[in-house]
């Protein structure tokens, strides 16, 4: 019995040494997350507080914007820079009473890869819609690079969200 369990232990031991846990944790570290979740709460408190030129601080200078703020003639999307974004929200809520346009973060899922990281983002918003305020949630994508130690924008991409949609697995 003493033979089978040392060859059982050796078997074991060369089994075990054959086995590694891979590691494909993502480039990056938690300071890094935490630069560009502080970034992301400038985002919405920037323009919450219609600070339009500190939310343009935070995009790099070729940044573009695709959602709902921007309509093409046959009212779809259009990518487009992000100054001009800026100016047709600008144009849509300057003036108005501060509660009549409002952005909060729900939700944030951070990836990174290196000085490559995406947001995911689900905010609610507070609009103003024909002299009145609707609130709803949007879905916005950010790219964000770092160069010289520095995280901005690259891109912005935002939907509103389906009322009452189903949202897929997470």
């Amino acid at each position: 019995m003493t033979r089978l369990r040392r060859t059982v232990l050796c078997l074991g031991l060369l089994l075990a040494a054959g086995c590694r846990i891979e590691d494909h944790t993502p480039t990056g570290t938690r300071q890094d997350e935490e630069a560009v979740q502080a970034l992301v709460s400038r985002y919405a408190r920037t323009l919450s507080d219609h600070d339009w030129a500190g939310a343009r601080a935070l995009f790099w200078s070729d940044a573009i914007y695709s959602g709902p703020f921007v309509l093409t003639t046959a009212g779809g999307h259009q990518a487009v820079p992000v100054d001009l974004a800026l100016a047709a929200l600008a144009r849509r809520t300057d003036g108005l009473d501060p509660g009549r346009f409002d952005v909060r973060v729900l939700r944030s899922d951070y990836r990174q890869d290196g000085d490559l990281a995406a947001v995911w983002l689900t905010t609610r918003r507070l609009l103003p819609v024909a002299g009145s305020v609707r609130s709803g949630e949007w879905i916005e994508h950010l790219v964000l690079r770092r160069i010289s130690g520095e995280w901005k924008i690259l891109s912005l991409a935002a939907t509103v969200s389906r009322p009452g949609g189903a949202r897929g697995p997470r």
